[in-house]
């Protein structure tokens, strides 16, 4: 089987997000050769992000968009990257974030709250945009990649039910950040969906998750709701 890998030259991608997942998705898709990266994210680099991937002490006090942008270039100066630093819900980023997710290929879901997720999830489905969602437990030892095909998938309010009570299958541990182990696993499947997703080879499963406890896999197959009040008939 021959891949087609220069059809990324001509992908737009998306990321709401680039911190422990996001910066990882978008060095892959820089690496791959994706021609251009929308990244989204109103943070700066503190202490607490060493131990994510990419953000090293000097770039304490800095954007996040900024550094991942400069890394991005870095790794592929033919890499047209956007950045946009601020809150998507906010009203200096709103009308750009529609915009960007109305013209990329597909998203990136790689926020870590509960509004901004949903509000991703509102404007994807409003645009018709094809979005792999990522989310890390809260005790950092696992994960879940989910793929949403606006109006033949579950979208993201449709699987809340589902996020919300996989970590129950998991123990808690009093951890208050994941380990960069875990993190890379998570975000490397998601950007694998992209690339599967986008060389349509293999198959891309609805929802799968991550057991660091056992490093097994799950993997579900999710029903769009009709009566979602976002993505719903």
């Amino acid at each position: 089987m021959t891949l087609n890998w220069n059809i990324f030259r001509k992908k737009h991608i998306l990321i709401a997000g680039v911190g422990g997942l996001g910066s990882i998705v978008a060095e892959i898709c820089s690496r791959i050769g994706v021609g251009e990266i929308s990244i989204f994210d109103f943070d700066n680099v503190n202490h607490e992000n060493l131990n994510r991937m990419i953000f090293k002490e000097k770039h304490i006090g800095k954007t996040k968009v900024e550094v991942i942008k400069n890394y991005l270039n870095e790794i592929n100066s033919n890499v047209v990257v956007n950045e946009f630093h601020g809150d998507i819900m906010g009203f200096e980023l709103e009308d750009k974030f529609q915009k960007q997710m109305k013209s990329c290929d597909i998203a990136f879901l790689c926020l870590d709250n509960v509004p901004a997720r949903q509000y991703f999830n509102s404007i994807a489905i409003q645009e018709s945009t094809t979005y792999i969602d990522a989310g890390m437990l809260r005790s950092g030892m696992g994960g879940y990649v989910h793929l949403c095909i606006p109006k033949k998938t579950a979208c993201y309010q449709c699987n809340a039910v589902k996020t919300n009570d996989i970590e129950l299958n998991i123990a808690k541990l009093p951890c208050t950040a994941s380990i960069p182990t875990v993190i890379n696993i998570v975000a490397s499947l998601q950007a694998h969906h992209m690339i599967k997703y986008f060389l349509q080879f293999g198959t891309v499963p609805d929802f799968i998750q991550y057991n660091a406890f056992t490093d097994e896999f799950l993997k579900s197959e999710l029903k769009r709701d009709p009566e979602c009040h976002v993505c719903g008939d």
